[in-house]
This record gives structure tokens, sequence and C-alpha cells, in this order.
């Protein structure tokens, strides 16, 4: 008889134990804790919104409805500033509506963290985060997770928002990938740089968003190719002392060290202690230098920002960071440009097809 691991779908007999009484895998063995319970009973709800979607937002929300109806997979590949989350708002609302539990996966903390405190500003239900060291609560109308928390929800949605699915940790983690599979009957993906598995499934609908909320192009990264990466990023940076630029860095080892040589006024990584109150700290700042590492690819807007990227041609900047950091420009209506500077020795493949793809966007 072959056992088959609830959570991983692990079948790999070598990877199974015995544990108090218990068959354990091995696979999937980080992954204990509480499970949410079925019984709690959904809200109805609705959402108020300050402005009206624009009419390409409400041809994405009208989709995704259309295939929620239908019981089907869909995903949506929006272009960083789209306004993706307020694209789903209906679907949120029709599932609140209809008894459906409804939650959104992320893989990253710090935007579960923003995206629970924006749905609290706009829906009239409760709102609830998980993720680590925040696990006490794991139900309410809205749940929103981390991936890593989605153990906790075998079986449990109707209707499930990935959201930036091809975001690392979840990324490329195929043990991951199958748990979350196991919590909902029916998935919404989202993102900017939808991955390749999902874009060749012709199971799967998909909707392109090309256009920014406010209507206007993305900006396009320069490429400057150079053999002094410092010299050159003290330039740019003089060139913006009346903005905040976001310098990122493909490691921290090489931002520490740059960090010596030219003054920044805030710093931020993986390692960073209160990174949520830096974090919070540099969206309010009007001007200044941030160096950040890929921490900051994703889930920040700030309204008036230039963006450099610091030995842009290193292997760990694949075309989709190029992408997601150049998204961070541009974002305001009030600030729709701004500046993007690919600083490198050589224009590689991925600065190429980063390029080219946003261009493509514009067309």
């Amino acid at each position: 008889m072959t056992f088959i691991c609830p959570i991983c779908s692990n079948a790999d007999k070598d990877y199974f134990f015995y544990l108090n009484g218990k068959v354990c895998c091995r696979k999937c063995i980080n992954f204990i804790g509480g499970k949410a319970d079925k019984k709690y009973v959904i809200n109805p709800g609705y959402f108020s919104l300050n402005y009206p979607l624009t009419r390409l937002q409400r041809d994405a929300s009208d989709f995704i409805l259309k295939n929620i109806l239908a019981r089907r997979d869909c995903a949506i590949n929006a272009v960083c500033g789209a306004g993706k989350t307020e694209i789903v708002y209906d679907c949120l609302k029709y599932c609140l509506n209809n008894n459906l539990k409804v939650g959104i996966a992320i893989p990253r903390k710090d935007v579960v963290i923003e995206l629970q405190q924006r749905l609290t500003r706009d829906f009239n239900v409760n709102v609830v985060a998980v993720y680590g060291g925040n696990n006490s609560t794991l139900e309410g109308d809205i749940v929103i997770f981390t991936t890593h928390q989605a153990f906790r929800y075998i079986g449990y949605f109707d209707v499930l928002i990935i959201d930036e699915v091809d975001a690392f940790p979840y990324k490329d983690n195929e043990q991951l990938k199958k748990i979350v599979k196991k919590c909902s009957k029916n998935f919404i993906y989202l993102s900017a740089t939808m991955p390749q598995y999902i874009v060749n499934d012709k199971e799967i609908p998909k909707f392109y968003l090309n256009r920014r909320y406010h209507g206007e192009n993305l900006p396009i990264p320069k490429c400057v190719k150079c053999c002094s990466f410092t010299r050159r990023l003290k330039r740019i940076l003089k060139q913006f002392k009346n903005n905040v630029v976001i310098v990122y860095f493909p490691t921290i080892k090489m931002q520490l060290k740059i960090s010596k040589k030219i003054k920044c006024d805030c710093l931020i990584n993986s390692k960073t202690i209160d990174r949520e109150l830096v974090l919070s700290n540099i969206k309010t700042m009007d001007k200044g230098v941030v160096f950040a590492t890929t921490v900051l690819e994703r889930g920040i807007t700030i309204k008036n920002v230039q963006v450099v990227v610091y030995n842009a041609d290193n292997v760990l900047f694949d075309k989709d960071a190029l992408i997601q950091i150049s998204g961070r420009v541009g974002r305001s209506k009030y600030f729709p440009s701004g500046e993007i500077f690919f600083i490198c020795k050589i224009k590689n493949r991925s600065i190429k097809r980063a390029i080219n793809t946003l261009k493509r966007c514009n067309e």
C-alpha cells in the first residue's frame, strides 16, 4: 500500500517515519502547527473606493468574476502599477456575499501586512493576516497569509488568490506549490511577471493588463555600461539630490561595502532589525538615498522615486527581478515618470529581455 502525505502529496516511502505512533513526512516536517477551523461563518461585505476603476481594470475585474462563476482558474498578468489589488475587489465582495471562503496568499510577509491594512480600510469585514510570528488568529472573512502558512488551510478555501505568484520563496519551490494547491478549489494568479508554466498552461484563461491605472507609459530603464560602478553611482546621485533614490544591490555584502564609500540615508535588507519600521520610514521619505537589496523588489510605492540597479548584470538579477524593480518608478499619477539606471559592464540577456518586455507593454 502506498502512503501519500496529505499535506505535500509526497509518496516516497523513504521520507516517512513514525513519531509518537503517527506517520510523519520529512519533506514537509517544517510545516507544523494549528489548522484553520472550517466552522467560521463568513459575514456579507462591501467595499468603498474613492476613485473609479479604469476601463481596463473593469475589464480585468469582469474577467475574474466570469471565471470564478464558471469555477475556472484564471491568471491576470498586470504591469507594475496597474492596480491589480483593486481588480480583485469585486471578486472578494462576491465571495463574501455568497458564503465562499476567500483568501489571498502572498510569498512575502511585508506585502501581507500592507495588504491587510489596505483591505481593512476599504472593506467593512474582518480581514486577518497570518504569517510567521502572527498566527494566533487563523480565520476571518478575508484571510491574507504568506505562502509558508498554507499548510494551515488544506481544503479550506473556495477561492484563493495567489499574488506575486513568481516571487521568492514560492517561486521554484515545488513542495510549497503542492501544499498551496491543496488549499482551494479555485485559483486566481496575479503577477507583473507571470511564470512560464502558467503562461504555457492552455487550461488557464489569461488577461493582460498592460497599462497603469493613470494611463501613462512605463518608464524604460537606461543601460549604463561602465568599468567603475561606484564612480558612476556618485554621478547619478548628484543629479537627484532632491528626490528619493533607491539603489538596488545584488547581495548584502556588496551593499554594505558600498555604504562605506557612499553615504546613504537608509539601508535595508533581509537582516535588517525592525524591518517593518524601516520600511514605513522609507515610504514617508520625500528625498534621500536608500540602499536596498531585492527585499524591496516588490510591494513598495514611493510617490517620486528614481531607481538605480548597481551591478545589474549580476546573475542574481534575472529578467523578472529587473522588471519588478523598474516597476517602483512612476507609479503615482502625480509623478507618472522617472529615471531607472542599470549600471553594468555588459548588457546581458536578462537586461535585454527586461527592457524589451517593458517596451512591448508600452506598444
